[in-house]
């Protein structure tokens, strides 16, 4: 028999969302009471306790407390998130690092592995590759799923904007839509014609062949 005892796990900030989201429908004031403790811990007390104590002076009902505490803590989360953001961006700027990019595009194989190819040095390299816009990071993707096996797909994924319940925004890819979507673009290099008076002069001129005679005694 062992003697290690199973600890509770900590209570996170996605932990709590997503329990609030799932397992609150029943009893509000239930689910707040089991999570009070940890509701009051450190500096998520100061956006906390205030709904808290409407609650228990009976201003505001559980259901609506569990709403509302709900959006304080994800907005509370958000803001210790760019703060700490932030900071790494200004470490990385004062050691002379160059900033990560908003936007980070990966191609994935069928078993979840970072798909690889090699460059124009010879080398194996990770398709993966960061972007300041997400068209870009999508015409990377496409461009990549198109030239690439059959069972890879893409996933772009933001480092700046999170979902409500604090995981980043992504999009995964498919390559079926990938190969839809180059094969839809219109060929290079193609002349238009903009009019029906293409192959005449702009102002109307027309040309008629002439014949001269010339006496010959």
């Amino acid at each position: 028999m062992s003697n290690t005892t199973n600890k509770p796990r900590a209570m996170s900030v996605k932990g709590f969302l997503h329990k609030a989201s799932t397992k609150a429908a029943s009893s509000a004031i239930a689910f707040l009471a089991a999570h009070r403790a940890w509701l009051e811990t450190g500096d998520l007390a100061e956006v906390t306790s205030p709904i808290l104590r409407l609650l228990d002076e009976r201003q505001i009902m559980p259901t609506p407390a569990l709403e509302e505490i709900k959006r304080a803590v994800l907005t509370h989360h958000l803001r210790v998130e760019a703060r700490a953001a932030e900071k790494k961006l200004e470490a990385a700027v004062s050691e002379g690092e160059k900033p990560k990019k908003p936007w980070t595009a990966t191609i994935y194989d069928s078993k979840g592995l970072v798909a690889q190819e090699r460059n124009s040095k010879g080398e194996i390299v990770d398709l993966e590759m960061s972007f300041e816009l997400a068209s870009d990071a999508d015409r990377w993707v496409d461009r990549r799923l198109f030239e690439g096996a059959p069972d890879w797909y893409g996933v772009i994924q933001s480092s700046v904007l999170f979902r409500a319940d604090g995981d980043p925004i992504a999009t995964t890819v498919m390559r079926s839509d990938a190969i839809a979507r180059i094969l839809k673009q219109p060929p290079k290099g193609v002349a238009k014609k903009t009019g029906v008076n293409d192959n005449r002069l702009s102002f109307g001129v027309k040309v008629h062949q002439t014949r001269s005679h010339f006496s010959h005694g």
